[in-house]
């Protein structure tokens, strides 16, 4: 005979908020510098000093960035977290972006109900 043991759990994970925002700067800021590179831009040498470098960072290399989250986070970001048009600063997509991506996470682990219990069946396999 199967026993069916149930029980309420929840969830306890953390959002990685600094994984998150350091992923995301390092890579935009890979992507602002290859921009910079082709177009002949200077840029000053201190990242900090980038990443509040008041700068077009298009909406499509955004999206591209996303893809490197896929390590820290265990589901695809959706393209819908970047703001359509860009931004303009390192420091603005990252603030804006975790945001976003904070609230997807929420919405992956618990239907975006902070303190929504989930009813875990264990089989006993």
């Amino acid at each position: 005979m199967e026993t069916d043991t149930s029980f309420y759990v929840k969830p306890s994970l953390t959002y990685p908020a600094d994984a998150v925002a350091a992923c995301l700067h390092d890579e935009l800021l890979k992507a602002v510098r290859a921009q910079a590179h082709r177009t002949g831009q200077v840029l000053p040498d201190n990242p900090d000093e980038i990443a509040i470098l008041a700068i077009e960072i298009d909406s499509l290399t955004v999206v591209e960035v996303l893809c490197s989250l896929d390590d820290i986070l265990p589901f695809e970001v959706r393209e819908s977290v970047v703001r359509a048009g860009g931004y303009g600063s390192i420091d603005t997509a990252v603030t804006d972006l975790a945001k976003s991506i904070e609230q997807q996470w929420k919405e992956h682990h618990d239907g975006g109900k902070n303190e929504q219990e989930r009813k875990i069946r264990l089989t006993g396999q």
